[in-house]
């Protein structure tokens, strides 16, 4: 990582072009810093809204109550000078939550993000790391200022940034995974283009302003909905990203730091059951789509964002294409068991900034099985040995029964019946998609024996590691999801470990505790056989 001492001296040549910012004398308030900047006075590339964008958001950001240095068409000393003294202010101890606007120019090359100064004459790949600005040094500056939460969100990836002098290999912005205490908003998925906008801002900055305005949201949610607003509004084109490793709840305008009551938690997961079973079986858009909106951190979001996905490329798709992958008969893509190399399943991330980004992957076919070995947590003793074997597959109905219907999953894997215990909807454990950093909430209403307790979980990506089981060793990603007894009190701690495109979890643990912090439950779920059916594309 880039620290101050190297910064500073990469800066040692360039003439102070800026005058400190009065909003940033010493006796301003900086608990809540801002740094934006607006780039679009292009020689060979100019763009009409980025300077709109970079007002708009500034002006914005400050109603929140941030203190805002604002720069437009600045060029590559102006930049290096405001980032440098940026970073000295945000090291001031009282400065608590930092953000980094940018819209204008980026580039990506080899895997590390460049900002585009309107001064930049780029002619080859090496003339890219000499004249813009790295994100790097950025992230830098922030790296060495401990306990604080820094959101950066770049608008930063339209497309033909050189104009005819010079074009990049790479489209668009690499993946970076975001540093402890962070937040990366990107316009558009890695290596991918953003659209200007036809009106005064952007259509990324556009839906930006319109959800960050909205008082007592959390920043995540409101990303969840731009990126939503933005994936409709360009018909897939453009899809937002973010990745995070944020603390605790950010908002832009708070409402106070109250939590919900049980009794408020139990009417909002209610509205949310409510609008799932209004539109569960649906097959309209605009339905799955209305229900992001209004629940973007819903506990059935995850399984909306697949419903979405699959809605829009049903619609988008030529009428000759198939409608979905084919299973080859009698060949099976995996088999995995003691004493069998466990072939690749998860590409390595070329990428050392990142672990990579991947879809959920998974297909369902009758005859897929996965057995387990069940022991105690707390003492490895065993305890049994069973097999999970799909005996149907409705995806009419987004049902798979497990050994004929002692268990049932939906398509993604998530649980809504395990043997006595039922789940009035899936236990949403199973992302849509794979991204180091990524959270979602899981709740329902556990039935067993006539009793039933509400369920509550904060589920997140926490990283991706190597785990050993009897089957052998995996690439996996783990999944840490900590949860409550809304009903009888308690702690519930689930971790899983999975692969995509792999239709049943690597490992799974399960550690319970009562009321009064009795354990309960102690249990580990390690793979020992594996086998499950070859797919043709997909």
């Amino acid at each position: 990582m880039t620290t101050r001492r190297h910064f500073l001296q990469a800066l040692a040549a360039i003439p102070t072009a800026l005058a400190l910012p009065d909003t940033w004398a010493v006796n301003a308030d900086t608990s809540r810093l801002a740094l934006v900047i607006g780039n679009g006075a292009y020689r060979d590339a100019p763009l009409a809204n980025p300077v709109n964008d970079g007002r708009a958001m500034a002006e914005l950001i400050g109603r929140a109550g941030f203190t805002v240095s604002a720069l437009q068409d600045a060029s590559r000393a102006d930049m290096i000078t405001a980032i440098q003294r940026f970073g000295d202010i945000v090291r001031r101890p009282e400065t608590r939550e930092v953000i980094f606007y940018y819209a204008g120019h980026g580039a990506q090359l080899d895997w590390r993000n460049y900002l585009l100064p309107i001064d930049a004459e780029v002619n080859s790949a090496e003339e890219i790391k000499q004249r813009c600005i790295d994100l790097g040094q950025l992230l830098g500056e922030f790296g060495e200022a401990r306990g604080k939460t820094f959101i950066i969100i770049l608008d930063a990836c339209r497309n033909n940034p050189f104009g005819k002098t010079f074009r990049p290999q790479q489209k668009g912005l690499s993946q970076f995974d975001a540093p402890a205490g962070s937040l990366l908003a990107y316009a558009t998925a890695p290596g991918q283009v953003a659209s200007d906008g036809a009106g005064k801002n952007g259509l990324y900055t556009e839906n930006l302003l319109r959800e960050f305005s909205r008082h007592g949201t959390r920043i995540e949610d409101a990303l969840k909905r731009v990126r939503l607003n933005v994936r409709l509004a360009s018909q897939g084109l453009q899809i937002p990203w973010e990745t995070t490793s944020l603390e605790t709840d950010v908002y832009l305008f708070s409402n106070g730091d109250r939590k919900l009551s049980a009794s408020e938690l139990e009417q909002q997961i209610e509205a949310d059951l409510a609008a799932w079973g209004a539109i569960k079986s649906s097959q309209k858009i605009e339905d799955w789509a209305d229900y992001l909106r209004n629940f973007p951190n819903g506990r059935f979001a995850e399984i909306a964002q697949v419903r979405l996905a699959r809605l829009l490329a049903a619609a988008q798709k030529p009428a000759a294409a198939p409608a979905a992958p084919s299973p080859v008969a009698d060949k099976p893509a995996i088999e995995i068991k003691a004493g069998v190399a466990v072939p690749q399943l998860l590409r390595p991330s070329a990428n050392p900034y990142s672990a990579g980004h991947y879809p959920l992957g998974r297909h369902y076919t009758v005859g897929d099985a996965a057995t387990y070995r069940e022991s105690d947590l707390l003492t490895g003793i065993e305890q049994r040995v069973y097999t999970l074997r799909v005996t149907k597959v409705d995806p009419e109905a987004d049902r798979v029964l497990i050994n004929d219907g002692m268990g049932i999953m939906d398509m993604m894997g998530n649980i809504i019946k395990q043997g006595k215990k039922r789940f009035d909807a899936p236990r949403q454990f199973t992302p849509a998609e794979f991204q180091v950093g990524k959270k979602w909430t899981a709740a329902f209403v556990a039935t067993k024996r006539g009793g039933a307790a509400s369920i509550y979980f904060d589920v997140q990506i926490v990283r991706r590691e190597k785990v050993s089981v009897p089957a052998g060793t995996f690439d996996a990603f783990r999944i840490e999801a900590r949860g409550w007894n809304n009903t009888r009190g308690g702690q519930l701690d689930t971790t899983l470990w999975l692969v995509p495109g792999v239709n049943f979890p690597i490992k799974h643990e399960t550690l319970t505790r009562s009321r009064n912090g009795q354990l309960r439950d102690t249990e580990r779920h390690e793979l020992v056989e594996l086998r499950q059916q070859f797919f043709e594309g997909g």
